[in-house]
């Protein structure tokens, strides 16, 4: 067998491995949650050494981005955009929607995956994640483009807005809607979450003095 022919397979069975102890881990932490999934569990399910998976992902955390970052990537990527006659409040929320449906379809992997994302130690995962994360903010401060003009420099009633960019209120309305997804999956959020964002968006744009839909 020649070198090449050699690192092929390598590489193949390298990737083999990654991707069943991504699906292993998909599997158990949909059936029993972040916290109620070990590293021991994965492997065994996987079929793999437990010093295998930490080849892959140094970390349990590690291993949650793996997985929720695999699962985010198409649905951000492959999501359609709103016709140009779509509100910005729609826009923004459309554009949120792989957040949303997370947070409402895994609230036990959602609030750590967030977690480790904001404040989690760094990694090749979370570096990803952070990717991720950055796309969607830059999608929503294009949204925004448009009525720069409106907010930028502007100080209205408390001066929460002064002198902030695109950029910066882009991150600005994603974290409050985090914020409100982690208040829904730690059971402090309301039984009807879209309607809630919805409104929460629409009111931050609203004070931006950029128009929202009927």
């Amino acid at each position: 067998m020649d070198v090449p022919s050699t690192l092929g397979l390598r590489a193949r069975n390298k990737a083999a491995k990654r991707a069943a102890i991504s699906r292993a881990a998909a599997e158990l932490f949909a059936a029993h949650g972040y916290a109620g999934t070990t590293t021991q569990q994965v492997a065994r399910v996987a079929d793999v050494a437990e010093g295998t998976v930490f080849r892959y992902a140094s970390s349990k955390p590690e291993l949650l981005l793996m997985v929720i970052n695999e699962h985010l990537r198409p649905l951000v990527e492959s999501a359609s955009d709103l016709p140009d006659e779509a509100a910005p409040d729609e826009a923004v929320l459309g554009i949120l929607d792989p957040i949303i449906d997370l947070a409402h379809d895994q609230p036990d992997n959602a609030a750590p995956f967030l977690r480790e994302v904001l404040f989690g130690e760094d990694g090749p995962q979370r570096s990803e994640s952070l990717e991720i994360v950055a796309e969607l903010r830059g999608r929503i401060a294009a949204v925004l483009a448009p009525y720069g003009g409106r907010f930028e420099g502007v100080a209205p009633h408390d001066g929460q807005f002064e002198g902030m960019g695109l950029d910066d209120v882009a991150s600005w309305l994603f974290s409050t809607v985090v914020t409100e997804l982690l208040r829904g999956v730690v059971g402090l959020g309301s039984p009807d979450p879209r309607a809630v964002l919805r409104a929460r968006v629409r009111v931050l744009l609203r004070g931006l003095g950029i128009p929202v839909g009927p």
